[in-house]
């Protein structure tokens, strides 16, 4: 073979093992946070030289402004992981970068039980000649969250094919974000359309998941409960993306509804609030530049409602808005973190519209996206969460059948809504919108709103019964 495929990276008294997306000393494991471990593997895969900080933000944290202390927190933890407060492992060039000051020597992959073999210097690199996005694909195969899922073997090997096909070097490949890992191990869900301009739907398997947050979640409110486990136990379907102006629009169309200008705008967007205006606009016109691939806004939850509605007459099938349950259930898409993606919030601008350091809302916060429009963005346009639905976090509020209730032990544990006797006068809400801050557009997050209320950052998503 022209190419040997280094996957373990030993230094010092560690070994890197970047299919495996773990660090470990001896036997033991380190845990790392996703962006830690990334920066980690930027300054090992260049060891021996100086590593600008501008070089370490467009590698770890490719098309996002950060801040310089998201680097320093990486930084610290590395070193108190690693024991290195004496910097010897780490060394800091002020004004200038980091600098990994030590052997490293790369082998092929080997089960952790076996004894290393003799470690040989890597030969110096040949230039890379695959295309970047292949790159990507493989290093997004062997990531940091391969390990906690299920069909971690599997995948292991699909990787080595790719990797036999296309062998990615060592030396400075510009590696790939953990976090986009996430979207890169999708777990192939079933869509389907109803008719041309029904939404596309993905089909999800009856399962169980841990509806909440925990005490010591950032952001956390009250309203969203502790843990609980909930069962969701039939197949359902849910919207791929939330529904568009260009679907709404068929809906308005073929009824003859009535668009009357009830939606209420921002008018005043500076400071640490919004100041809202009197209702004067609408789904067609809602403050800002709409295309008609955007998540259609300005609809109050009785409009959902009837949407849902005209779409089971359509097709004939069981359409309906998602149970608050369900669309937690679909959001976390099998995990418990904060976010779909992990903990890291600083990855948030690759899954979420919402209010970064880039937008016009003062309290944009965290990380800075390449798109500075004011309102959402065309839906799909980020990373989808890990069972191929996107938009789960911020661009629009999402209705959801369920009437309101401050207690979060009254929302059923069957998947089920949560009704009052006679018609919700406060709805629920979930996702956050493209003008919420990253603490509202979480996946444990809900919030009221008046069931007749109309405003440019809420809209909603349709489910479908399965098998009924």
């Amino acid at each position: 073979m022209d190419h040997i495929v280094h996957r373990v990276l030993r230094f010092d008294r560690f070994a890197l093992d970047l299919a495996r997306g773990c660090l470990r000393a001896g036997d033991q494991e380190i845990d790392l946070r996703p962006k830690t471990f990334e920066v980690l593997c930027y300054l090992a895969e260049n060891a021996g030289r100086l590593v600008s900080k501008q070089e370490l933000f467009e590698a770890v944290w490719p098309n996002v402004s950060v801040c310089d202390d998201s680097l320093v927190q990486c930084i610290r933890e590395l070193r108190q992981k690693l024991g290195d407060d004496d910097r010897r492992l780490i060394k800091t060039v002020s004004r200038r970068g980091y600098l990994l000051d030590a052997t490293v020597l790369a082998q092929a992959p080997q089960s952790w039980g076996e004894s290393a073999p003799q470690q040989v210097p890597e030969a110096p690199p040949k230039l890379a000649t695959e295309p970047d996005v292949l790159h990507r694909v493989l290093r997004a195969i062997a990531a940091y969250k391969l390990r906690i899922l299920g069909a971690a073997g599997g995948l292991v090997c699909l990787a080595l094919i790719f990797l036999l096909r296309f062998p990615v070097l060592v030396a400075n490949p510009g590696h790939l974000s953990v976090t986009e890992s996430a979207s890169a191990a999708l777990q192939s869900r079933p869509t389907f359309k109803d008719c041309a301009d029904c939404p596309e739907m993905v089909a999800l398997p009856a399962g169980e998941f841990m509806m909440g947050s925990p005490k010591d979640e950032p952001g956390r409110q009250g309203v969203e409960g502790l843990p609980r486990r909930v069962v969701i136990p039939k197949q359902i379907a849910i919207g791929k993306f939330e529904v568009t102006v260009d679907q709404f629009s068929a809906f308005v169309t073929e009824t003859g509804m009535t668009v009357s200008n009830l939606c209420h705008v921002m008018v005043e967007i500076g400071g640490a609030r919004a100041v809202w205006g009197p209702p004067e606009a609408s789904f067609r016109q809602p403050g800002f530049e709409v295309s008609g691939s955007q998540p259609v806004v300005c609809v109050s939850l009785l409009e959902a409602q009837a949407y849902v509605m005209w779409l089971r007459r359509r097709t004939g099938k069981p359409y309906r808005l998602l149970t608050e349950a369900e669309w937690e259930y679909a959001a976390r898409a099998g995990t418990s973190t904060i976010y779909s993606f992990g903990d890291d919030e600083t990855a948030l601008c690759g899954y979420a519209r919402f209010a970064d350091l880039g937008s016009r809302l003062g309290w944009g916060s965290i990380c800075r996206s390449d798109t500075g429009a004011y309102g959402p963005l065309a839906v799909g346009s980020l990373r989808p969460n890990q069972w191929g639905i996107f938009d789960m976090h911020g661009n629009a509020w999402e209705w959801v059948e369920d009437c309101w209730t401050p207690i979060p032990s009254e929302i059923p544990t069957d998947g089920s809504a949560f009704s009052r006797a006679g018609s919700c006068e406060v709805g629920v809400m979930r996702g956050g919108s493209w003008a919420a801050g990253r603490s509202r557009v979480r996946s444990a997050t809900r919030w009221p709103a008046k069931a007749t209320s109309h405003n440019h950052n809420v809209g909603f998503r349709v489910a479908l019964s399965l098998g009924e």
